[in-house]
């Protein structure tokens, strides 16, 4: 007789949402250099424990306030207050070379600006 094995769900609490706005000729190389730099940490940060899950929403309306969403999930509250010190400690580990974890964020300042952030409770 086979069982399954059913791999458990994180519970998700709370999330952060992070806005971004690419600079004007750039959603294309901000939207690669997320996939390329930004989401191995961020998997990275997931399979640490760090936070639950985590998605890019992307929003090219011309007008639109902001074109890229980040959105982290956390089973707690306590997960997402220490998000930036993960992600950071994850960075560091995966990219041990200051100077090029510095070229890294030279790089993104070129390709976006940060428009805000809110937090969540979810239902």
């Amino acid at each position: 007789m086979q069982t399954e094995s059913k791999q458990q769900t994180p519970t998700r609490s709370c999330a952060r949402a992070i806005y971004w706005r690419a600079k004007p000729g750039q959603l294309d190389a901000y939207s690669s250099y997320l996939r390329q730099h930004v989401e191995p940490i961020d998997q990275a940060a997931q399979l640490q424990g760090a936070l639950t899950s985590f998605t890019t929403l992307v929003d090219a309306t011309a007008d639109a306030p902001w074109t890229h969403m980040r959105l982290f999930m956390f089973s707690s509250h306590a997960q997402r207050e220490d998000m930036v010190a993960a992600l950071a400690r994850v960075a560091a580990s995966l990219t041990p070379d200051e100077d090029q974890r510095s070229a890294r964020a030279t790089l993104a300042a070129t390709l976006r600006e940060r428009v805000g952030q809110a937090d969540f409770d979810l239902l």
